[in-house]
C-alpha cells in the first residue's frame, strides 16, 4: 500500500491583473478547463437539517407501512373450526314467573311471552319470506339472529346474514345450560371442511395409513391422485417439482378435486382414529397448491340467552368470534329485528337522540334517511374528513312500544362500542325496526404511493379479549315511555339516596381567558386574552350572591393552563394576564362568605397549542390511530363541513397522560381548597387509543374516568361533567349542557324527557347557558318540562373583545348587561319550579300537539305550552302561548 503524501497547503494566490477582453461584451467562446479545488467543509445549514429530518421521517413512515404489511401477511391465523348442526332438538325453553322463552332449534329464532301482558314478542317478523317490499338479501337478514359486517383490505365491503350463511347451512349449533342457552354459528359461504389430509408424500401415507385393515388403506389409496416424477415431462414436471419439491425422492399424493361427500366422511373418519387433528389439517392445507381450494370470509360468533327477572339478557364474548385475517369483522348487529312491527301495528320506537324522541311505526317519511347515533359520542381516535353533525347518545338504550306492551333495551356491556339504528316501514321492507350495532375491529385508510389509485386500509391487529357485549331487554306492562324511563332508573339508581336541594339548581359558567392573536413586538402572536381577570371573577360572585341567587355552582372555565382551549396538563398554569396565582388565591379568600361552590374547569384528554416548552411531545404523548399516525385532531367548519383550515389542530393524549393530567388537576384543586372539579372532557368524550405498544378502548377508557370521580370524591371534591353519559351521571354532582331537545331530524315524530325522569330526584342537570341560547325561552321551555336547572354564562369584557375570535357564542355574556335578566329568570324559575326538584316524575305526557304535561310524585304538575296559541286545561286553567305553569295536581 503506498504511503499517504502529505500535501502542502497551497499559498494564497496573488490577485490577477485584469486585461481587457479580446472579444466583444456578450460573447460566449469555448470554456477553458477548470482548475481543481481543495474540499472546503461548510457547517450544515437549518434548511438542511429540516430536509434530512423530513427524509428521515418519510422513509420511517414507508418502513413503519412495510413493517405492518409483513405483520399481516405473516400473522398468524387463529384456527376457524366449524360449528356443525348435530342433535339438534326441536325447540329449547327458558322460563320464569315473568317470561317465557322459546327458540325453533331448526331456524334458531325465538319468541318470547311476557306473562303479565300476554304479549308474545318475536325475534324476528314473521312474515320475513312473503314481506312484497323487502328485496331477497333484506329478507334473509329480517330472518337472522345476527348480522356480520366484514371488509377486506382495500376496503370493500359486505354483510352475512346467520340464515342463509349459516343455519341453512347447518353450521351452527345450541348448548342449553342451566338456565343459559348458547348459539355458536359458524358464518360464511365456505363449504364443509373435511379434516383429512390434501397432500402427503409416501413416507407421510405409510405413516398414516399404518394399522388400517387393507381394505380401508385401499379405501384411503382410491381418494388420492399418485403421482410420481415419470408422470409429468418437461415443464409440467418443472412446475410440479416447484410446488411440492418432495416429489422429487417420494411418491406423491394429491386428493381428487371431485372427491364425493361420502368419501369425505370416510376419510375424516379413518384419519380421526389415526390421530390427525384440525392442526395438522390446517399445516396441511398450506402445503396444498391447487387453486380448487377457496378461502372465503367464515366466521365464529357465539350468543348466550338467559332470564333474569323481567329481562332477558343477551351475552356475546368477543373471545368467542373468530375470523379470517383477509376478512376482518368489521361490524356486529345484534338482534336486529327483535320485535319489529309490521306495516299495520301501531305504537313507537324510542330513540336517545337529546332527552329521549320517539318514531312512529310507519309514518310514511320514507324519503327521510334513518336514524343512527354512536353511543357515547365519535371517538376521536377514528379518523373523520368532515361533520355535519354530532351523532351522539349520551345513554345506550332504546326502546319499542306497543299500545299494551313494551320493551326496553340497554346496553350493559360493551356500549362503548355501539350505535343505534332505527328505520321506518316502506323503506327496506314492510317492518319499522330498531337496534344496536357493534363496531369491531376499528381501520384507517392509508395511501402507500401518491400513484396508487387504490384504497388501503389497516386494521387492529385483535378484538378486546376480555370484554364483551351484554344487551339487556327489559320487559314492561304498558306502552308506557315513562314506565321505560322509570325502569331504566331503577337500573341506574339501585340502592341511591335521592338528593335534597332546596332551590333550583344553578351552575354559572364565568370564562377567564380565550386564545387570540396578538401584536406581540410588532408580530402577531398566539396568546391568552383576558375576558374575566381572576379579579374580576371573584366581583361577579359576590354580586350574584348579593342578587339573593344562592348555593350557585361556579364553573371556572379558562382560567388555567392558556384559556379555554388548554394547553397540555401536565401541571396546572395560572394565566399571567388574568393575575397570576396570587390573584387566583385573593379570589378565592373573597368568596369565602358567599354560598357558591366553586369547580375549576379543565381538560384532561387533549392538548392544544402545546410544544416541548410546555412538556408536550407528540410522538411520545399523543394517542394514535389505528394508521399508528398521531391523533392530531381538527376543528370542522359549519359551512362546508370540512377542517377547518383557519383553526389551529390539536392532539388527543394517549392513556398515560390523560390518567396524569386528571391526577395533577384534582390534586391541585385539592391543594387550593377548591369545593370541586370541572371535567369539561371526561363524562362526555370518550376515545380510544391504537397504539399497539399501550392500546386503550373505549371501555377501558370509561373504567378510568369512573376512577377519576371516584378518587375526586376522596378527596371531597364536588364533581361536574358536561353532556352527561350515563356512566358518569351516578358520580356527578352537577351536568351542565345536558342536551334536552337533541337534534330534530325529519324523522322524528315527538320529543321527550326519558332521560330526565330518569335522573330526576337523583342528579342535578342544567340545558345550555340561558343567555347564548339562539332563544332564551326556548331554553326556559325545554327546562321547565324535563325538570332541570339552569346555566349561564359571563365574562367581564366587552362583546367588542370577542371580534377577530373564534368564541362568537360569547357575543351576550357580559355580566353587566344581564345582571337585572339573571335575577329575574332566577327568581320567577326558582318561585315556580323549586317545589317539584327533591321530587321523583310521575308521568309525562302530551295533552296537545305542542302542550306537555309533567306531573310530579309530590302532587304537582307542570304545564309547558311551546306553542304560538293560548291553551286551557280541562279545569279551566290558562297556560298563555310560550309560557309554563306549575300547579297542584287537578282533582
Amino acid at each position: 500500500m503506498e504511503k499517504e503524501k502529505k500535501v502542502k497547503e497551497p499559498k494564497a494566490p496573488k490577485a490577477p491583473k485584469v486585461k481587457k477582453s479580446k472579444y466583444p461584451e456578450g460573447y460566449i467562446g469555448r470554456p477553458k478547463p477548470m482548475k481543481t479545488k481543495t474540499f472546503e467543509f461548510h457547517k450544515p445549514t437549518a434548511k438542511f437539517w429540516v430536509g434530512f429530518g423530513f427524509t428521515l421521517a418519510v422513509i420511517g413512515f414507508l418502513t413503519y407501512i412495510v413493517i405492518r404489511l409483513i405483520q399481516v401477511g405473516n400473522a398468524v391465523q387463529p384456527p376457524l373450526e366449524y360449528y356443525e348442526a348435530e342433535k339438534i332438538a326441536d325447540t329449547y325453553t327458558l322460563e320464569n314467573n315473568y317470561l317465557k322463552f322459546e327458540m325453533n332449534g331448526k331456524t334458531t329464532t325465538f319468541t318470547v311471552l311476557q306473562k303479565n301482558t300476554g304479549k308474545v314478542w318475536y325475534s324476528n317478523p314473521q312474515g320475513a319470506k312473503t314481506d312484497k317490499l323487502a328485496l331477497v338479501k333484506e329478507k334473509n337478514n329480517m330472518m337472522s339472529t345476527l348480522l356480520v359486517k366484514y371488509s377486506t383490505e382495500n376496503g370493500s365491503d359486505d354483510t352475512y346474514d346467520t340464515y342463509t350463511n349459516s343455519v341453512q347451512r347447518n353450521f351452527y349449533n345450541i348448548v342449553k345450560k342451566g338456565n343459559e342457552i348458547t348459539v355458536n354459528y359458524t358464518v360464511g359461504q365456505m363449504d364443509r371442511e373435511y379434516i383429512f389430509p390434501l397432500i402427503m408424500y409416501q413416507d407421510e401415507f405409510d405413516k398414516w395409513t399404518e394399522g388400517l385393515t387393507k381394505s380401508q388403506t385401499s379405501a384411503v389409496g382410491r381418494a388420492y391422485h399418485k403421482y410420481n416424477k415419470s408422470s409429468f415431462k418437461g415443464s409440467e414436471l418443472s412446475d410440479m417439482l416447484e410446488k411440492y419439491p418432495g416429489m422429487e425422492d417420494q411418491n406423491l399424493y394429491l386428493v381428487f378435486e371431485n372427491v364425493q361427500t361420502h368419501v369425505k366422511v370416510q376419510m375424516e373418519e379413518l384419519f380421526a382414529k389415526q390421530g390427525f387433528t384440525y392442526e395438522d389439517y390446517l399445516k396441511n392445507k398450506e402445503l396444498y397448491k391447487e387453486s380448487n381450494i377457496k378461502e372465503v370470509p367464515a366466521f365464529n360468533v357465539s350468543i348466550t340467552y338467559k332470564l333474569d327477572g323481567n329481562n332477558l339478557v343477551v351475552n356475546v364474548p368477543f373471545n368467542e368470534i373468530s375470523y379470517r385475517l383477509k376478512y376482518p369483522i368489521t361490524q356486529l348487529s345484534v338482534l336486529p329485528y327483535f320485535g319489529a312491527a309490521g306495516p299495520d301495528d301501531e305504537g313507537y320506537m324510542l330513540i336517545p337522540e337529546g332527552g329521549g324522541s320517539i318514531i312512529n311505526f310507519n309514518n310514511g317519511k320514507t324519503k327521510q334517511n334513518g336514524y343512527y347515533a354512536d353511543c357515547y359520542g365519535w371517538d376521536y381516535a377514528m379518523e373523520r374528513k368532515a361533520v355535519i353533525t354530532e351523532t351522539r347518545a349520551a345513554y345506550p338504550v332504546f326502546g319499542i312500544s306497543y299500545p299494551d306492551s313494551s320493551v326496553l333495551s340497554v346496553i350493559e356491556k360493551g356500549a362503548e362500542y355501539a350505535g343505534i339504528t332505527a328505520e321506518i316501514a316502506g323503506k327496506l321492507g314492510s317492518y319499522n325496526y330498531i337496534r344496536a350495532d357493534y363496531k369491531m375491529l376499528h381501520r384507517e385508510q392509508y395511501e402507500v404511493t401518491a400513484r396508487s389509485q387504490s384504497a388501503q386500509f389497516v386494521y387492529e391487529a385483535q378484538l378486546p379479549q376480555e370484554e364483551y357485549i351484554q344487551q339487556a331487554f327489559t320487559f314492561v306492562d304498558s306502552g308506557s315511555y315513562v314506565d321505560m324511563a322509570k325502569a331504566y332508573r331503577n337500573k341506574l339508581f339501585a340502592g341511591a339516596k335521592k338528593q335534597n336541594v332546596q332551590n333550583v339548581p344553578v351552575a354559572v359558567e364565568i370564562v377567564g381567558a380565550i386564545e387570540k392573536k396578538q401584536q406581540i413586538a410588532g408580530m402577531p402572536k398566539v396568546r391568552p386574552y383576558k375576558l374575566t381577570s381572576y379579579k374580576d371573577a371573584g366581583k361577579i360572585i359576590n354580586e350574584i350572591d348579593e342578587l339573593g341567587i344562592k348555593d350557585v355552582n361556579y364553573k371556572l372555565s379558562g382560567f388555567v393552563n392558556g384559556g379555554i382551549r388548554q394547553k397540555f396538563m401536565n401541571k396546572i398554569n395560572f394565566i399571567k394576564v388574568l393575575g397570576g396565582k396570587s390573584d387566583f388565591k385573593k379570589m378565592l379568600k373573597s368568596v369565602e362568605e358567599t354560598s357558591g361552590k366553586l369547580y375549576l374547569d379543565g381538560a384532561v384528554q387533549t392538548a392544544y397549542r402545546s410544544n416541548i416548552f410546555d412538556g408536550f411531545f407528540s410522538y411520545r404523548d399523543a394517542a394514535r390511530f389505528v394508521s399508528d399516525e398521531l391523533c392530531e385532531l381538527s376543528e370542522y367548519t359549519p359551512i362546508w363541513y370540512g377542517k377547518d383550515p383557519e383553526r389551529d389542530n390539536y392532539y388527543l393524549l394517549n392513556n398515560k397522560n390523560r390518567i396524569k393530567g386528571a391526577e395533577k388537576f384534582l390534586k391541585s384543586a385539592s391543594k387550593m381548597k377548591l369545593d370541586g372539579v370541572s371535567f369539561r372532557d371526561n363524562g362526555n368524550l370518550l376515545s380510544s387509543d391504537f397504539n399497539d405498544r399501550a392500546l386503550l378502548t373505549r371501555a377501558q377508557e370509561t373504567a378510568n374516568q369512573i376512577a377519576k370521580f371516584d378518587e375526586a370524591a376522596e378527596k371531597g371534591l364536588a364533581i361536574m361533567i358536561n353532556g352527561g353519559n350515563d356512566y358518569a351521571v351516578t358520580k356527578a354532582d352537577f351536568v351542565t349542557n345536558m342536551p334536552l331537545h337533541g337534534n330534530q331530524y325529519a324523522i322524528i315524530d315527538g320529543i321527550v324527557p326519558f332521560y330526565q325522569i330518569a335522573l330526576h330526584g337523583y342528579v342535578n342537570y342544567a340545558g345550555s347557558p340561558i343567555n347564548l341560547a339562539y332563544e332564551k325561552d326556548q331554553i326556559l321551555l325545554e327546562s321547565a318540562e324535563a325538570g332541570a336547572g339552569l346555566q349561564f354564562s359571563f365574562i367581564n369584557a366587552s362583546e367588542r373583545d370577542l371580534q377577530e375570535t373564534n368564541y362568537t357564542e360569547y357575543y351576550a355574556s357580559n355580566f353587566d348587561e344581564w345582571k337585572e335578566k339573571l335575577s329575574e329568570v332566577y327568581e320567577e324559575y326558582n318561585s315556580k319550579m323549586s317545589p317539584v326538584m327533591n321530587s321523583l316524575i310521575k308521568n309525562h305526557e302530551y295533552v296537545s300537539d305542542n302542550v306537555t304535561k309533567t306531573t310530579y310524585e309530590n302532587g304537582y304538575v307542570v304545564y309547558v305550552n311551546f306553542s304560538y296559541k293560548n291553551y286551557i286545561t280541562p279545569s279551566g286553567k290558562f297556560i298563555p302561548e310560550r309560557e309554563y305553569r306549575v300547579m297542584k295536581v287537578e282533582d
